[in-house]
Parts: structure tokens; C-alpha cells; sequence
């Protein structure tokens, strides 16, 4: 039996606008989902038939309970999950602006995902895991920025495989200069890492997607996932690049949808021993990039968040479509 993957981060709720194109500040209806980027992961690989365990704290509030039940009855090992008396729920607000671009505002008010502390982590051993995935705003205050770092450092010594994908939103970033050495470390050593085009040109200063990613410190044999939106999604390995075309959909709404890519792209990738991930070639991760390009644009005909994240076989019929 294969080991599971551990994804370690945020809990929230989203409240999703029901006003496409009204942006936050004219949607006069939202609707609340479970989320969370390494929660939808979560949730994303669980219905892709990949075992996962989930770290992190969640909220000791009726919304914590909810958001807790949710991942118990997805098949979510929940062996890692802290709750502490008296934190509260993050909230977060999407809407789709004008310009077809996805808008988050947060709400916290003594929020658990982002006050795990180290010494609250029961014991974890990375060999028993086949993969540990980080990332988003749980990374961006303390104490939980330096748990969820310490336990990165701790799989990367392991030798077991690490995925990154920044989430980056920049309205919550408080102290920059911290944020983007943090986040310099961790592409530095993980193995998997996915961006979105916003995000890499945060982080590089680059607008041109193709330009951008040599620009990054990565380690040898690192693998790079860019995703373009509706023009689809750009792999990197070793400095070769590769452009794999997105799919034509009625959008209906994009939150979660770079987060289905990411548990697309780890479903294939978890099993692979290390000799396996360092002869992954571009033809074949152009394969993978595709399945992920397929997840998420089922994802955008939905209302997002862990919700909304497909089935194998939901995928697996969106290809057949296609031919």
C-alpha cells in the first residue's frame, strides 16, 4: 500500500460571490464553502484515490467543527489535526472582479491556522509519508510560518519528497522582506513546486511567464508547474520548458482551481521512487500537466473550493469529451 501524502496548512472558510464580474465590492450575495489551498489539495488528491493525512489547527468554533467533520468524511487522516481551545475560523472573501480576476479579502479574529506552534505537532516521522506538500498564507504570520517551515526542513533532510505552491495574496503580506526570504528557502529545496503567473512574477520581478521561471533558485531536477489561466499551464525541468494548452469551458468560477492542478499534478508524482522522479522527462510531465489542465477547467465550471474538486473518473470522462 502506498504511503500517504501529508499536506500541511490552512483550514478556512470561503465565501464565494454568487455576482460574477461584481467584485467584492458589489456582490450582494456569497456563498460559504470549505477551503483552503492545502485543504482543497487535500481534499483534491483524497478523490483522486491518493491516501492523504492533513496537518494543521483548526478552529474549536461551530465553523472549525464543520470544516473538521468535512475532512474526516472525506477519508482524510486526521491523526494530525490540532484543535485548541478558544481559536476561531479564518473567513475569506472571493469574487471574480471586472477584469476576470479572482479577489480575496480575510477575516481573522484569533485564527487557529494560522497559531500552530511546534511543540502542538504530535510526533511525525517523514518516512512514513510518500510526499509533504506546504504553502499559502499559513506561511505568512507567525507562529505557524516557522512550524510549517521547521517541518519542511525536517522532510527535506529525510529525503522524501516536498511540493510548494505559494498561494501568494498579497494583501495579507506584512513584512515583505521576511516573506520573500521565506519563500526563497523553500523553492530552493522543494522538488515540486507550482505557481501561478501572478505569483511567479511576484517572486521574480518578471512578467514574461517563460522568462520568469529561469529566474528561479531552484535545486537540480526540481520540476516547475506555471499555470496561465485558460491559456493553460507551462512546465520546467532542467531549464527546458514546455507550453501545455489549457481547455475551452464556461467558466463559472476560478477559486480552487490552481489547487485541483496541484493535487492533478501530485497523483501522479507521490508514488515515484527517487530515481523514477529524477527520469521524469518533459514528454512526460507534459502528460501530467495535461491531467491537471483537465482538473482544473472542470473545476472553473464550478462554484470552487474543496467542493468542487473532481473525481478520477469525472477526469477521466472530461478527456474522453475531448477526442
Amino acid at each position: 500500500m502506498a504511503k500517504p501524502v501529508l499536506c500541511a496548512g490552512e483550514v478556512l472558510l470561503d465565501f464565494l460571490s454568487k455576482n460574477p464580474g461584481a467584485g467584492l465590492d458589489e456582490t450582494t450575495l456569497f456563498e460559504k464553502r470549505p477551503g483552503g489551498s492545502p485543504f482543497n489539495i487535500a481534499v483534491g488528491l483524497r478523490r483522486l484515490g491518493v491516501p492523504v493525512a492533513f496537518l494543521g489547527k483548526v478552529g474549536t468554533d461551530e465553523f472549525g467543527d464543520a470544516l473538521f467533520s468535512y475532512l474526516a468524511s472525506e477519508g482524510i487522516d486526521t491523526r494530525f489535526v490540532v484543535r485548541s481551545p478558544g481559536t476561531k475560523t479564518s473567513l475569506a472573501f472571493a469574487a471574480i472582479d471586472k477584469h476576470g480576476k479572482p479577489v480575496f479579502r480575510f477575516y481573522r479574529d484569533n485564527a487557529a491556522d494560522v497559531s500552530l506552534k511546534i511543540t502542538e505537532i504530535p510526533d511525525i516521522n517523514p518516512q512514513d509519508f510518500s510526499l509533504y506538500h506546504c504553502g499559502s498564507i499559513s506561511l505568512l504570520e507567525e507562529p505557524s510560518a516557522s512550524t510549517y517551515l521547521e517541518i519542511f526542513r525536517r522532510f527535506v533532510k529525510s529525503g522524501i519528497k516536498t511540493s510548494f505552491d505559494p498561494n501568494i495574496r498579497r494583501s495579507l503580506i506584512k513584512n515583505e522582506k521576511n516573506y520573500r526570504m521565506l519563500l526563497n528557502e523553500i523553492i530552493s529545496n522543494a522538488d515540486i513546486i507550482k505557481l501561478s503567473d501572478e505569483d511567479l512574477e511576484y517572486i521574480t520581478g518578471e512578467k514574461n511567464p517563460e522568462k520568469a521561471v529561469n529566474k528561479l533558485l531552484t535545486k537540480s531536477n526540481a520540476i516547475i508547474f506555471v499555470t496561465l489561466g485558460s491559456k493553460g499551464s507551462l512546465v520546467c525541468k532542467d531549464k527546458e520548458i514546455s507550453h501545455v494548452p489549457g481547455y475551452n469551458v464556461k467558466v463559472l468560477e476560478t477559486t480552487g482551481c490552481g489547487d485541483s492542478f496541484m493535487a492533478a499534478v501530485l497523483s501522479h508524482i507521490y508514488k515515484l521512487n527517487s530515481e523514477e522522479f529524477v527520469r521524469l522527462s518533459i514528454m512526460e510531465l507534459e502528460k501530467i500537466a495535461k491531467f491537471a489542465n483537465a482538473e482544473a477547467a472542470i473545476v472553473a465550471t464550478r462554484y470552487g473550493a474543496a467542493n468542487s474538486m473532481p473525481y478520477k473518473q469525472e477526469v477521466e470522462t472530461f478527456f474522453l469529451k475531448d477526442l
